[in-house]
C-alpha cells in the first residue's frame, strides 16, 4: 500500500509541471484506456493536482452517505470547472 501512496505522491509532484489543459487531455486518455492496477493511483494523482490548482471537480465527484464516487468520464475545462463531455 505504501508503494502506491509513494507512486501517487511522485505523480502529483510531476503533474505540477503540466499545464491544466495537458492534465485534462491526460484524464480523457486515461478514462478511455485499459490500464492495469496503476490506473487508480495515476488518476487520483491527476485529480489531486487539478484540485490543488483550484479546478472545480464537483461535476465528476459526488458524495452520498459517506461514500465518494468519482465518475470515469472524459471531461472538458469550462470556466475553471471540469465538465463531463456528455453534459
Amino acid at each position: 500500500m505504501s508503494n502506491t501512496k509513494e507512486f501517487q505522491q511522485h505523480l502529483v509532484e510531476q503533474f505540477h509541471h503540466y499545464s491544466t489543459q495537458e492534465l485534462v487531455v491526460l484524464n480523457n486518455d486515461l478514462v478511455q484506456s485499459n490500464w492495469g492496477s496503476s490506473k487508480t493511483a495515476f488518476r487520483s494523482a491527476l485529480l489531486t493536482t487539478l484540485s490543488k490548482r483550484g479546478i472545480d471537480l464537483s461535476a465528476i465527484i459526488h458524495s452520498l452517505d459517506g461514500f465518494t464516487q468519482i465518475q470515469r468520464v472524459a471531461v472538458r475545462l469550462e470556466a475553471n470547472k471540469l465538465v463531463p463531455l456528455d453534459a
